[in-house]
């Protein structure tokens, strides 16, 4: 194993040595994903809207009791808004083609309605809780709050969709305090809706932030890993073949099996710590999005327990080695150079599609999908951001991959026939 460590150590002072290929290899993929997960959303507002702007919640006969609540609560001042009166709402309602273009673009409407009374939303509201009081137990608020939106148009649904959870149901429920008069305190204590308790506010935001992790994160992970191996497979084993290197490298006293264990060993340890660091300013960018816009790909608050980082943390360099192992297997399956390198970014597409397939899929993974090399590792690092994950899953996608990975190894060894040589060397 000492030879191995030589070969481990030259291999990284070859990288560490140029720093092109550092910065190529340890800050170019963790750029680029910050730049997909910035720029992806703006296309996608583009595509919905046909503009980059975000446009403004359109609060139609908005109530006192609401506009208080935006200027009390940070999570409401998230959004802009525009006011409309019930007769310019009325008026653009009736246009039949100018109110659906309105929300194709991504306009979403937020009706304040009192009922059937003439009087106002918070008025309505007020006297449900009189009525409550004065013994009425079959009373019932006419008051309505409609949410607008287009279902065709993503980003106006998502927004939407958003404003509902995080503005309008807290909202509500602050309702029965700022206008329940002698109904709030009854049997209880008026409560500050703007206290913050970060405890709280932390569990809140994770739970949606984690969700959209989940979806994004783990995929986005493995086509980076995919990429940085790829990369120094093709350096450190096709082009010292094509080059004539390898043969020479296999003439001196270090057994070839040797020189296999350092090279995998070099790009184990690289590309893990470049995943790391991009895992890291993933992380970063969750909690740096502190205005949580809905077309975000990870929004405010992603967090993990330390079992769920231990699992993300061991999880990397597993999925490295199968990777290595089947990058090696097609290099030394191969003589051209050009198909050695059309053959070794072809899983680029299959990893890129399972990554749009976890970003749109409804359902948690199958038992079936983490005996499926690299695959399961997108699985399993999945469940572990949902707060999912099960100790026999960890065991299962660690002993799948490096089983394969030994497997392919040994099956590149016995047609290189390393073994024999090794003995000679020896």
């Amino acid at each position: 194993m000492k030879k191995a460590y030589v070969i481990f150590r030259w291999e990284l002072n070859k990288i560490f040595s140029n720093w092109h290929k550092t910065v190529t290899l340890f800050l170019l993929p963790a750029v680029l994903m910050m730049l997909a997960l910035n720029i992806f959303p703006l296309l996608i507002n583009y595509m919905s809207t046909g503009s980059f702007s975000k446009k403004p919640i359109v609060l139609v006969s908005a109530p006192q009791s609401f506009r208080d609540y935006v200027k009390e609560t940070a999570d409401a001042n998230v959004y802009s808004y525009s006011d409309m009166s019930f007769r310019e709402f009325s008026d653009l309602f009736n246009v039949t083609e100018r109110f659906k273009k309105s929300l194709s673009g991504g306009t979403v409407i937020c009706f304040f309605a009192p009922g059937d009374t003439d009087d106002s939303f918070d008025n309505a509201v007020s006297d449900y809780y009189k009525e409550i009081i004065n013994g009425n137990n079959k009373a019932e608020s006419e008051a309505v709050i409609y949410l607008g939106y287009d279902l065709n148009s993503l980003s106006g649904g998502l927004r939407a969709r958003q404003f509902r959870q995080g503005v309008l149901e807290h909202y509500q429920s602050s309702l029965v305090d700022r206008l329940g008069g002698e109904y709030a305190n009854t049997g209880s204590n008026l409560f500050s809706v703007d206290a913050f308790n970060p405890v709280t506010k932390l569990m809140d935001n994770r739970s949606t932030a984690d969700e959209s992790a989940s979806r994004i994160v783990p995929g986005m992970l493995l086509i980076m890993m995919y990429y940085c191996v790829y990369s120094l497979v093709s350096d450190m084993f096709a082009l010292e073949r094509e080059r004539g290197f390898w043969s020479k490298l296999k003439m001196t006293p270090v057994a070839p099996s040797h020189i296999f264990a350092g090279k995998i060993m070099a790009i184990m340890v690289i590309v893990s710590a470049a995943t790391y660091i991009t895992a890291l300013l993933l992380f970063l960018t969750s909690w740096a999005n502190t205005a949580n816009d809905a077309m975000s790909l990870l929004p405010f608050g992603m967090m993990l327990t330390p079992f769920e980082l231990f699992i993300l943390i061991v999880t990397i360099p597993f999925t490295v080695f199968v990777m290595t192992a089947a990058c090696i297997s097609t290099v030394f399956s191969l003589n051209k150079i050009q198909d050695i390198t059309i053959n070794l970014q072809l899983p680029l597409v299959l990893f890129l599609a399972d990554f749009f397939l976890q970003m749109f899929r409804g359902t948690r993974p199958m038992t079936a999908e983490y005996f499926i090399p690299m695959h399961n590792s997108l699985a399993l690092i999945s469940e572990a951001y949902m707060a999912q994950e099960k100790a026999w899953h960890v065991i299962a996608v660690l002993a799948v991959n490096t089983a394969a990975a030994l497997l392919v190894l040994r099956s590149v060894y016995r047609k290189e026939d390393l073994y024999d040589k090794r003995k000679r060397h020896s």
